[in-house]
Parts: C-alpha cells; sequence; structure tokens
C-alpha cells in the first residue's frame, strides 16, 4: 500500500463555515472558546497540515476577521448545506486532495488529522474520520478532487446528503479516531460540555 507524504502541498485545507448556526443562537464561528473564536482555532489547526486553506461561505460579504492566510470560497449552491461548501471547494482546489473540516469542530487537534492524511492511498476518493461509536464524520475527511464530478452530479440531482456521496463513490476508507476531538458544536450547552471533556482528557 502506497502512502502519501506529510508535506501540506498535495493538499488543500476547506473549512466548512457556510451554515446559518439557528441551533446555536449566534454565528458559531465567531464564537470565543477559550480567548480565541471558534473557527480561529479550526483553521490553525488545520493549517499545519494542509495549504492553502480556504474558507467557505454562504455569500461574499461573510468574511471572519482576524483570520489570516485563508481565502474564501462562495456557494454556487445557494442554501444548500455543506455539500455546497465542498462542491466549492473542490472546484477552486489546485491540489490532489482537500482536507474538509466543519467550522465547529474547537479541539481537533493535528495528530488526528495527521493520522487521517496519512491513510490515503492512490485508488482513494475519500478517507473519512470514524468515532468507536460507529459515527462517521464526513465533515471531517479528505477527499481527492477527481470527486468533484460526483458532488456536482448529485448537486443537481437535488440530494445535500454528504452520507450519499459516501456512499456514491467508488472507494471509500474509514480511519478509527478517538471522539472528543471530532465532537461538533450545535448549541452552547455542547460547547460546555466538551469543553469539560476535554479539560479532563488533556489535564
Amino acid at each position: 500500500m502506497t502512502f502519501y507524504p506529510m508535506s501540506p502541498s498535495n493538499c488543500t485545507g476547506l473549512i466548512l463555515a457556510g451554515g446559518h448556526s439557528h441551533r446555536f443562537g449566534e454565528d458559531k464561528a465567531r464564537y470565543e472558546v477559550g480567548g480565541q473564536a471558534m473557527i480561529a482555532r479550526v483553521v490553525d489547526t488545520v493549517a499545519a497540515v494542509a495549504h492553502p486553506v480556504l474558507v467557505s461561505v454562504g455569500e461574499h460579504s461573510n468574511s471572519f476577521a482576524g483570520l489570516r492566510n485563508v481565502g474564501y470560497v462562495v456557494d454556487h449552491y445557494k442554501d444548500a448545506g455543506p455539500l455546497a461548501g465542498l462542491h466549492a471547494g473542490l472546484h477552486k482546489a489546485q491540489t490532489p486532495w482537500l482536507l474538509a473540516i466543519a467550522c465547529d469542530m474547537p479541539f481537533l487537534a493535528v495528530e488526528v488529522l495527521r493520522t487521517l492524511l496519512a491513510a490515503r492511498t492512490p485508488t482513494a476518493d475519500a478517507i473519512v474520520a470514524r468515532t468507536p461509536d460507529g459515527r462517521l464524520h464526513p465533515l471531517c475527511a479528505c477527499y481527492h478532487t477527481r470527486t468533484l464530478s460526483v458532488v456536482r452530479e448529485q448537486m443537481e440531482g437535488g440530494n445535500r446528503a454528504l452520507h450519499a456521496l459516501l456512499n456514491g463513490l467508488p472507494q471509500v476508507l474509514f480511519v478509527d479516531l478517538p471522539a472528543t476531538p471530532l465532537r461538533n458544536v450545535n448549541r452552547p450547552a455542547d460547547l460546555h460540555a466538551e469543553t469539560r471533556n476535554w479539560e479532563l482528557e488533556n489535564g
């Protein structure tokens, strides 16, 4: 089995931040965790393993003050969920691989992403994180840019489900990873609970 080098030069990072944060009650990407905006924490983590780093937004005006060395991509398919952001990132990427990460994973660790990227093979279409409970994380995943045509076809067909995309790709590999770094935050109460879990596990 052939493994890819850990150089970030063959992988573009994509932070998906085009959601409306209805359940959170405010823009969770800008919500501070440990004195830093949630999205900034994710950008810093992704930038350690991928270059360049793009941020997917729903509109041109939805940029984030304070983020450095990032580019922006705007969804072609409006209000179509994270698959639209993935489409925009794959279309923009000039590297063979795109590392797609949700903006609401503030406890994501660099080592987790390195483990994910190390599992890439020349024939794989996607490398997807899987937690011990069996949950798949298509927004903590690495997609080969040849999957763009499949994503576009699915969007044109009106199917926005990320799990449907995984089912439609010829070869998807799953990497077992710990749960806490991959937990996303949908409500303030989730953030408080996960912060406590993270503090307990990291001393």
